[in-house]
């Protein structure tokens, strides 16, 4: 399988003629991306074109992160055989039944405009039907964290919201693994949420929720919330442990009614811990499971969380460079506000905050 990693400044570079691009734009520049998709799609008529909007991008060369504008767009390009995937969009607001060939096994890369009610569950339905840890992908990203929620996807020449693209390969033709990791831990009591609604937090152990969490960690303030320094493990199924549990983001508390807002849907009898950071050599050695997923002639995709960037701040550029060394594969990805991916080969894909997935595409038999 040939490939490319490509920005928008090195288009010629693409030296064969891709069947699949995948793309991710900041999402004020789709007036650009646009464009660039109009001229590689000029040049490659054939090529499928999609992809989505994030906070901003990553890259397979230094410094990784886009911090000079260079990474406005960037795609990743593939001569793959049309007839070994399907690319499918569904509406978040009533999703429907994908169109699965049931003689194929296949593993699929998700793109999702935004975070739906609902969309725990709709990602467990569909790895019923492909198999376990069989997911991966991201939330679509916007300009601004407080712009959560405004991201598109892009779907043959449109730009859709409240929507979510399924990229559906065959496993026997070409072989899509990965893994979600993050440089947190659990500690503490596990604690039951005993009031909640939506994305908000009433009651902890039948006690005011801000209560609970502040004697746990301190004051949540403003400046922590905003830099992602408190994240929760989130179970909300029995049979696995904390350690294998998503991660929960804190989005912002209300102090009259001592509650706490997350970034996803929590329910009664959902149980949680406090996360904490490893230390800076334990966050490196995190990183070395990717050595696993290293293959020839691969491309990997990045789906890293806006949190991660918020909370690493300039090291984050230093956790991509680990990152590279470890895979030594090209990749390109963005930051998202939300990542799909199993923990371990043999648990579930899920949603997950303050996490970074990684999915790596290459092709049988080479």
């Amino acid at each position: 399988m040939n490939r490319a990693v490509v920005t928008c400044r090195s288009l010629d570079q693409i030296d064969f003629v891709p069947t699949v691009i995948v793309g991710f734009y900041q999402s004020e520049k789709k007036k650009t991306f646009s464009h660039h998709c109009a001229e590689l799609q000029a040049r490659f008529p054939q090529a499928e074109i999609f992809g989505c909007s994030s906070t901003s991008n990553l890259y397979d060369d230094s410094p990784h992160v886009d911090t000079d504008g260079s990474h406005l767009c960037v795609f990743a390009c593939m001569d793959m055989d049309p007839q070994a995937y399907t690319l499918q969009r569904i509406s978040t607001e009533l999703p429907g039944e994908l169109e699965i060939d049931t003689t194929k096994r296949y593993r699929a890369i998700i793109l999702s405009s935004s975070y739906f009610d609902g969309m725990e569950m709709h990602l467990k339905t569909l790895q019923s039907t492909l198999g376990i840890n069989s997911l991966y992908g991201g939330i679509a990203g916007a300009a601004l964290v407080s712009e959560r929620g405004s991201g598109d996807v892009y779907y043959r020449g449109e730009y859709w919201q409240e929507s979510m693209l399924v990229w559906l390969i065959d496993q026997k033709k070409y072989r899509l693994s990965g893994i979600a990791t993050h440089y947190f831990q659990p500690v503490g009591f596990e604690m039951e949420i005993t009031a909640a609604r939506g994305n908000t937090i009433h009651e902890i152990e039948n006690r005011p929720a801000l209560e609970v969490a502040e004697e746990i960690i301190g004051t949540l303030s403003p400046e922590s919330i905003a830099s992602f320094e408190h994240p929760f493990f989130l179970k909300q199924e029995d049979g696995i442990r904390f350690s294998e549990a998503p991660l929960c983001s804190v989005r912002g508390v209300n102090r009259e009614q001592k509650s706490i807002d997350v970034y996803r849907n929590v329910a009664v009898h959902d149980t949680l811990k406090v996360g904490i950071s490893l230390d800076r050599k334990a966050q490196k050695s995190q990183l070395n499971v990717f050595k696993r997923y290293k293959k020839s002639q691969a491309v990997a995709f990045v789906f890293n969380c806006v949190g991660i960037k918020e909370n690493l701040g300039t090291m984050e550029t230093l956790y991509l460079m680990h990152l590279k060394q470890s895979l030594r594969i090209p990749f390109v990805g963005f930051h998202t506000f939300g990542e799909i991916g199993p923990t371990h080969t043999h648990s579930s894909s899920v949603l997950h905050n303050q996490t970074i997935a990684l999915a790596v595409l290459s092709e049988r038999g080479v």
